[in-house]
């Protein structure tokens, strides 16, 4: 709503505002609230709908869920919107973990650098002599020497004595402390479970709703995905968001059990020096694309247009550099949750990713590995992929019932297209995540001839391939079973 639209609103308002039957109720409404309860529910969402379908069509694949915020009634509405939009797009369930924060603070806290401070888990209002952390296991995991970030690093602190109820810390970094801020242990190795019982119930919701991946917060080792395995069913895909330190050293017993791999970099970049995080992240990614693991990168990758129309030339050259270094998916967070310009935000997000893609013909045939986890598959995609480059394909065509092929062929980044045929829903959506793949849904078949004839009709009626294009051809055989790629096949198109 804009111009007189906003007055008209405004003026509403004001007459609202002078009721004293509903003044009192108002003032205890953030503005989301107060303006939902003023002009009504069904408008309130239908705006909101409206804001979902409009970032799906700039150009997003994926619908990230923060489940740290929000409603469980507003997250079942955006799902909602999310699968009734025309165009498909696939649903994360990003779960919490554990959130460590400090409590109430006294109004105008500040810390001063260099002054001592003792820091507790026995509830308090903290201030500029004690602070309050809601750590129950506090004292036993944290060491003499051990850091502790407030606010993503706005201030940090150095334990310099262990009490038997208390710490006594340095203040390093000073500023103002503030009501529940974060709070983050890089030299820790804390004994808190990733997985909370806020979470199990978030991960029931997940399931019961239909999401296509769960991104797990704070994951330690290999055990935190385990965990969350085995709460949601097995085709949902887990993605381990890489943020904590030690993670980093248990990064090939995580990726030997997770789908795909976030790299967090703004908690990475309190857990470790700030210079250090463009070369972590170059690892990460090598890690997950040589394992043919999904990877994202995530976190500022347009900070500044939270509230700039336009991004600044090192934002642009920081998503590049993320998709030439393998990501197959770049993230917006606050960019488009809370920023004055989402869908600007997501059409300039588009326009790099589709300007890199264009430009972008390194092979990386020649330095792949080959999984560790599926070996054969991979094989047979790096051969369907050198086949297709050679013989100047216009695209590499898959039949898959779990989206591993289209996976690992997109992970060797062909010069053809990759054009995927699938019978599941769930493998249809997930596949929105993947660099190049386009993914169409068919009905199932009893044979392989039946399959390429489908498909041959659908690349002439709806793609306008012309008669004899090559095409190269993946599949498993017998159809309709969950088994490894077996199959490669050159196609001229009407043939």
């Amino acid at each position: 709503m804009r111009g007189n639209n906003n007055r008209k609103v405004g003026e509403i308002v004001k007459k609202l505002m002078n009721n004293p039957n509903i003044s009192h109720r108002l003032d205890k409404l953030d503005a989301l609230d107060a303006w939902e309860y003023i002009i009504g529910t069904q408008l309130c969402k239908y705006i909101t709908e409206q804001k979902i379908h409009k970032v799906i069509q700039q150009g997003v694949d994926v619908l990230r869920l923060n489940f740290s915020h929000g409603s469980m009634e507003d997250h079942q509405n955006v799902i909602k919107w999310a699968k009734s939009s025309k165009i498909n797009v696939a649903v994360m369930q990003d779960i919490q973990g554990p959130k460590i924060r400090t409590g109430l603070s006294e109004e105008t806290t500040v810390l001063k650098k260099s002054k001592k401070i003792v820091i507790t888990n026995e509830e308090c209002v903290s201030n500029d002599k004690t602070i309050f952390i809601n750590y129950k296991d506090l004292i036993n995991d944290i060491n003499v020497e051990d850091r502790i970030f407030i606010d993503d690093g706005q201030v940090v602190l150095k334990v310099v004595k262990k009490n038997k109820n208390s710490l006594e810390a340095l203040i390093l970094i000073g500023g103002e402390l503030r009501d529940n801020q974060g709070v983050a242990f890089p030299d820790s190795n804390l004994s808190v479970s990733a997985i909370t019982p806020k979470d199990v119930d978030d991960l029931k919701f997940g399931s019961n709703n239909d999401v296509d991946f769960v991104a797990v917060s704070f994951v330690r080792n290999a055990d935190d995905i385990k965990t969350v395995k085995e709460l949601i069913p097995k085709d949902i895909k887990v993605i381990a968001k890489i943020e904590l330190k030690i993670a980093l050293d248990n990064i090939e017993e995580i990726l030997e059990v997770a789908d795909g791999v976030m790299v967090a970099r703004g908690d990475l970049g309190v857990q470790l020096p700030i210079e250090q995080v463009p070369f972590i992240q170059k690892q990460i990614l090598n890690a997950a694309n040589s394992r043919g693991k999904i990877s994202i990168t995530a976190t500022e990758m347009l900070q500044s247009m939270k509230t700039s129309y336009r991004p600044t030339r090192a934002e642009v050259t920081d998503i590049t550099n993320a998709i030439l270094e393998g990501s197959d998916a770049v993230m917006l967070s606050a960019e488009t949750s809370i920023g004055e310009h989402p869908n600007r935000a997501v059409e300039v997000m588009s326009t790099i990713c589709s300007e890199t893609d264009a430009r972008n013909d390194t092979s990386t045939l020649s330095f792949k590995e080959s999984s560790s986890i599926d070996e054969l598959t991979t094989t047979l995609a790096r051969a369907a992929v050198q086949v297709a480059n050679d013989i100047d394909a216009r695209a590499i065509v898959a039949f898959t019932e779990t989206g591993r092929t289209p996976l690992l062929i997109s992970n060797f980044r062909p010069k053809s297209s990759i054009v995927t045929f699938t019978s599941k829903s769930k493998t249809y959506n997930q596949m929105s995540m993947l660099w190049g793949v386009e993914q169409y849904k068919i009905d199932r078949k009893n044979t392989f001839e039946e399959m390429l004839s489908d498909a041959n009709d659908f690349l002439i009626n709806e793609k306008k391939y012309s008669k004899g294009d090559k095409v190269v051809v993946v599949a498993g055989t017998p159809p309709n079973v969950e088994a490894a790629t077996n199959l490669i096949r050159v196609h001229r198109i009407g043939e």
